[in-house]
């Protein structure tokens, strides 16, 4: 995939999607310092487990990006995971949307990208079904195009 491509949409996860998690971390952390106090050996270990939970998945919420461009999707993770992921739409195999109830409610869902080597999931994404939509319409251009090329060539 080129760099230089058109970039069609950009977007990132919700944090929405990890509410329930979030909630019981801060409620652990409160409970950490509130009742157990932060020099209680109690309240060292649940913080120490806490904390570090929190930030983490707050750093992937943030740093994680989806680029839809004309020749490809470009997936960045985590500065954690090391290169961008890029998926050339020739390669995509299966695109499949799952939406719990809670998910259904919030408008977000998880939009999985699958290809022969590997496959990709995003989760908390918003309006899954609209960006699946766009993916298809892409990938179906993208490979009339090459279609039309390898007929003129």
């Amino acid at each position: 995939m080129k760099v230089t491509s058109e970039i069609i949409l950009s977007f990132r996860p919700n944090i929405l999607q990890y509410w329930l998690r979030l909630s019981i971390l801060a409620f652990s952390i409160l409970l950490a310092f509130g009742l157990f106090g932060i020099k209680s050996i109690t309240g060292i270990c649940i913080s120490s487990i806490s904390i570090p939970l929190a930030i983490y998945i707050l750093i992937v919420v943030f740093t994680t990006k989806c680029i839809i461009t004309h020749n490809g999707v470009l997936i960045t993770n985590n500065p954690f995971s090391g290169t961008p992921k890029e998926i050339n739409y020739a390669d995509i195999n299966n695109i499949s949307v799952k939406q719990g109830a809670i998910q259904k409610l919030l408008r977000i869902g998880n939009l999985s990208i699958k290809t022969e080597q590997f496959s990709k999931s995003l989760k908390g994404i918003k309006n899954p079904h609209k960006i699946k939509e766009l993916i298809n319409n892409e990938k179906t251009s993208y490979i009339e195009k090459r279609t039309l090329l390898r007929k003129i060539l």
